[in-house]
């Protein structure tokens, strides 16, 4: 039996090359199809409510609504879920002047949920006509009812809401048991010192202070007001100017 053997000549090499341009032609047609394909898909995945944020709901909230918080964030039912910043989402809720904490989860098919801590009132102060909260992170919000409000600290003659924050934000960081002794506080402006405060305390002494002061000098290392009661118990006035504490005798 004859043995065949193979001989390049016996290929035409014009048909080969066509075999090759018609093989490279047919891989870039179908490269072309899975990339529209893939681009369809894509293109309806975004168009369809699946890529959309499907519910937004607020836990913990008591005296703010769920609606008034949702104000505050940059997404809607709108936004594409998996494009959704949860940080930036927890910033622009902490912007609310009643929200202490904020944590924010998405799931994985789109369902936002915002849990969050309110602030807790502290004192409550009146400007003209308008009253407002004062809260424990130095917040202050306008309010229409202070009928739960009337065990805190009355904060009065302040004729200016900046100057009312600024009492907020160092009252705040007052100790709570300090803050528990006042009944009143009073803005007594002074020549030389338009922001002194009077404090009346529930025990009928009087304490002055600045109001730059407040988260300084209330406090058990600068002043423990129970110490100074029961070393100066003649005393009712505490008047504390820079590091001093001037007393003076009950009237």
């Amino acid at each position: 039996m004859k043995k065949y053997v193979y001989n390049e000549y016996d290929v035409n090499p014009v048909y080969h090359t066509y075999k090759q341009r018609k093989k490279r032609k047919l891989k870039k047609k179908v490269k072309i199809i899975c990339i529209l394909f893939i681009l369809m898909i894509i293109v309806g995945y975004l168009l369809s409510p699946y890529s959309k944020i499907k519910t937004i709901q607020v836990r913990g909230n008591e005296n703010i609504s769920k609606e008034e918080i949702i104000e505050y964030i940059s997404v809607d039912l709108s936004s594409y879920y998996f494009l959704v910043d949860k940080k930036n989402i927890q910033n622009e809720v902490k912007e609310c002047p009643v929200i202490k904490q904020v944590s924010v989860q998405m799931d994985w098919v789109g369902h936002l949920i915002i849990e969050v801590e309110e602030a807790s009132p502290i004192a409550y102060a009146q400007i003209n006509d308008i009253y407002y909260e004062i809260n424990d992170i130095g917040n202050i919000v306008e309010i229409d009812n202070i009928e739960g409000m009337k065990s805190l600290p009355f904060v009065s003659h302040f004729k200016d809401k900046d100057i009312l924050k600024k009492f907020a934000e160092g009252f705040c960081q007052v100790p709570s048991l300090m803050q528990n002794e006042i009944s009143d506080i009073i803005l007594e402006p002074q020549k030389a010192d338009p922001h002194k405060l009077k404090c009346l305390m529930k025990d009928n002494k009087k304490v002055y202070v600045r109001i730059e002061d407040l988260a300084t000098k209330l406090n058990d290392e600068q002043f423990n007001y129970e110490a100074y009661k029961s070393a100066s118990k003649d005393n009712c006035i505490f008047s504390i100017e820079g590091r001093n504490v001037y007393m003076s005798p009950c009237e």
